[in-house]
């Protein structure tokens, strides 16, 4: 705040000069004292500002992440007055991830209005960040369908994957490729040897291996160091196999 000491040595120039870098309207005209008194007017609602929003943010959570959140931060306030507190982050890739608009906690779908100040409030806070618009995710119908479809996808390679690594561990288990048999037949399909065998299972899981990471790279990254630290044996010729899928 400016005291009586800051006015005596301020002049216009610089009291204008403070309003403008707070970007403050209408103050071109004013006298001295005006200028003084609007300054701090301004600087006395940030003070309250910012010690009510020190209080109102106590306690607040991001209800995706579960870590603690502040100003600013995208509020969701219920009919019944609850509040639900998100960064724009966390519940923007939610949207966008799911392409379900309703709110996850509450499961209530959000208005028109509530994305487009969602939208607004992200670019306003967050410039840097290219977020899609979560109105427009709303508006195409087509854009859940596409995320439900993809996740099906990713789904369907998790569980293939989960198949052939119990394949593949049985494999190392039992050291199958070390077996001395000429004709190899699993779930009656027919195999020249054992190695044949353990070729195609490999093939399997690399080409399945691949289709994930194309959907989804963090998972297929997971799976891989889940399945390598199972394996154990660094020297083992399928350990250098999948590591270098």
């Amino acid at each position: 705040m400016l005291t009586a000491i800051s006015f005596k040595n301020l002049s216009i120039s610089d009291l204008k000069f403070f309003c403008k870098n707070v970007s403050l309207k209408n103050y071109s005209k004013l006298n001295k004292k005006s200028l003084f008194n609007e300054y701090n007017r301004y600087l006395a609602v940030k003070i309250i500002q910012r010690f009510y929003r020190k209080y109102f943010y106590r306690n607040a959570t991001d209800c995706i992440s579960l870590e603690k959140v502040s100003y600013p931060c995208f509020i969701y306030r219920t009919k019944f007055g609850k509040l639900f507190f998100y960064s724009y982050d966390s519940i923007i890739k939610y949207i966008m991830k799911t392409g379900n608009t309703k709110d996850p906690m509450t499961r209530n779908e959000y208005t028109d209005d509530e994305l487009q100040r969602l939208d607004t409030e992200a670019k306003h806070y967050f410039p840097e960040m290219r977020y899609r618009s979560t109105l427009k995710i709303k508006k195409n119908e087509n854009y859940a369908r596409r995320i439900r479809n993809r996740e099906n996808e990713i789904l369907s390679f998790q569980t293939r994957l989960d198949e052939l690594k119990n394949i593949i561990l049985h494999i190392i288990d039992s050291e199958i490729y070390n077996w001395v048999i000429g004709l190899f037949v699993v779930d009656d399909v027919e195999y020249t040897s054992t190695m044949s065998y353990v070729n195609t299972v490999l093939y399997e899981f690399k080409l399945t291996m691949i289709n994930l990471r194309n959907y989804d790279n963090y998972s297929e990254s997971i799976f891989k160091k889940n399945i390598l630290e199972q394996i154990e044996n660094k020297e083992h010729f399928i350990y250098v196999y999948i590591n270098l899928i």
